[in-house]
């Protein structure tokens, strides 16, 4: 007889994670790649655990890594593996998915990789290198190191650079150091190779950037950035003498390196820290990647020598708040996010990323949302890309805008006709969405005496339901907006989740409860236990509720959800 309990002790593969919707990704730099069989360049980006590779033509997704135990700190590449360093352990991944080796060979956290040959250098937070090969060699070194590059044409040799300021190149063959390098009073953050033979692009904290050419030991020229350390580097390799530099605001500072000057500056963009810069091999395009969770490729073919956005993957930039599906066929996610963008994703492939929620299909502006600290409701054209023409907002508070009044829930009819706007001060009011009308409003004077923390329309606009921080649940008539009957609350409603195929109403209270009531019968008929904080957001399966077994209801009022 099969063991359901110690099968669930393994854990089974059918519900393991695939990949992070909308993550494209962190504060890791990027890592590009050129396959030669498909004459194509390939992005490496870190997402947590695991890393996602695109193609650079559409940055279409093509492969997900499996996931590692802790987060990815340090992402590399060669022709044909990809490393990925978490805690004091480096990966090797065959495919962009599949560990094939594993280097557990150092006492602190690897923050540095290069691929060297048939060699692979890694640095620790301790200051320990190893180089690893069949013996795994390992590399003595004495000062700080904060950057690692390969000279080109420098044969077994890397250059290191230091949080102290030096550099000292070796030779990993002969494990010997060759030569040191003072360095110009400021720790190395980037090391990054020109188009020029035996010359280095140093980026150092301080906000310079120094030409050196590390053969004669001599500086050839050096430059200021305002915007402090220099997190990143580039050069252009298809005839423009450009450099590329990246900032910890998010701005890129283009430098003409035969003018000796600054050419360019592509401000905000990306919203944090320059992760990574490259540009591509003889092509005018520029790579950038940033914490802010985008991929941005840019190309530079207009006058003025500044990039404009050619193509990007942005997920949201802080945590989302609201996550839903949409749409028949089940592949698209909507999303809200602290970051103050709305967005779309394709669950299929994540090639297309919206900030317009696609809410209705029709030709009017049919999405609405309202936004934290607002009293004005926005409506969306999806059809059009834009914001739609109507902002909703009511009359009564034109007189005093003073007031401390924001819309705090929105909810729109099946039809697509209609929208329902609650608001902190406790009332409701309704729009003609095509019009921007204002049709009415609930309650004598407002719907709840304090707050409204949730509105909800049923599927044939005869009811509205709203839930407010007086502890009450109220249903409306839709069209009259008369108050039918009222469901008092155990604890103040934090948010509602209305199922309109079953006429159940789910309700978040603020003691981290869920109640879920009949809006038939007017009665609270399931309450769940175990949530030990706020509860974020809520879904309905397509199930409707009144038809789930007893036991599945028993089962799940035993659950915990942390």
């Amino acid at each position: 007889m099969y063991n359901m309990s110690a099968r669930r002790k393994e854990g089974s593969a059918i519900f393991s994670g695939f990949r992070a919707l909308g993550l494209y990704s962190n504060h890791l730099a990027h890592v590009v790649r050129f396959h030669k069989k498909h004459r194509e360049f390939y992005l490496v980006a870190a997402v947590g655990k695991s890393f996602h590779t695109y193609n650079v033509k559409k940055l279409g997704i093509v492969a997900v890594s499996n996931a590692l135990v802790e987060d990815i700190t340090c992402l590399a590449a060669d022709r044909m593996l990809v490393y990925a360093a978490h805690g004091k352990t480096v990966e090797a991944f065959a495919k962009n998915k599949e560990v094939v080796h594993t280097y557990p060979g150092h006492s602190a956290d690897v923050h540095l990789l290069l691929p060297f040959g048939d060699h692979l250098i890694s640095v620790d937070r301790d200051n320990a290198v190893i180089v690893w090969d069949v013996e795994s060699e390992g590399l003595p070194v004495s000062f700080e190191v904060s950057a690692i590059m390969h000279p080109s044409t420098y044969l077994n040799k890397i250059l290191l650079g230091s949080s102290q300021g030096g550099l000292q190149l070796w030779n990993i063959k002969s494990n010997k150091l060759l030569f040191t390098f003072s360095g110009w009073g400021s720790a190395v953050t980037v090391l990054q190779q020109t188009p020029a033979v035996d010359v280095v692009g140093v980026g150092l904290a301080s906000g310079h950037v120094v030409i050196h050419n590390i053969k004669f030991d001599e500086t050839l020229m050096k430059f200021q950035q305002d915007w402090g350390p220099v997190t990143a580097l580039a050069f252009r390799t298809d005839g423009h003498p450009i450099m590329a530099a990246g900032s910890p605001v998010g701005h890129i500072g283009l430098w003409d390196l035969e003018e000796k000057k600054l050419v360019g500056q592509m401000r905000d963009a990306h919203s944090t820290a320059i992760a990574g810069l490259t540009f591509l091999l003889s092509e005018p395009l520029l790579i950038t990647n940033g914490a802010d969770n985008a991929i941005r490729v840019w190309i530079f073919d207009t006058a003025g020598g500044e990039g404009r956005l050619l193509r990007s993957r942005l997920g949201h930039g802080a945590p989302p708040t609201k996550i839903l599906h949409h749409g028949q066929n089940g592949q698209q996610v909507l999303s809200a996010g602290q970051d103050g963008t709305l967005q779309l994703n394709q669950q299929k492939e994540p090639s297309i990323n919206y900030f317009f929620p696609l809410f209705t299909t029709s030709d009017w502006d049919g999405i609405v949302a309202c936004h934290r600290g607002f009293l004005i409701a926005t409506t969306w054209n999806y059809q059009k890309g834009s914001m739609g023409a109507y902002k909703l907002e009511p009359k009564r508070f034109d007189r005093n805008r003073a007031l401390n009044v924001y819309a705090t829930a929105v909810d729109v009819s099946s039809c697509g006709n209609f929208v329902v706007v609650g608001l902190s001060s406790g009332h409701i009011d309704m729009y003609n969405i095509q019009s921007g009308i204002h049709r009415g409003y609930y309650g004598e004077e407002k719907a709840h005496d304090g707050p409204v923390r949730g509105v909800a329309l049923d599927g044939l606009n005869q009811l509205t339901l709203s839930a407010g921080g007086d502890r009450l649940l109220k249903i409306w008539k839709f069209k009259s907006f008369k108050l039918l009957h009222t469901v008092g609350l155990e604890a103040s409603p934090a948010s509602i989740l209305y199922h309109r195929d079953s006429g159940m109403l789910s309700i978040a209270l603020d003691d981290f409860t869920l109640n879920i009531v009949d809006i038939e019968t007017k009665r609270i008929v399931r309450k769940f236990l175990g949530h030990r904080s706020q509860i974020n957001d809520m879904v309905s399966s397509p199930i409707p509720l009144r038809h789930w077994s007893s036991n599945m209801l028993k089962a799940m009022n035993g659950m915990r959800a942390d």
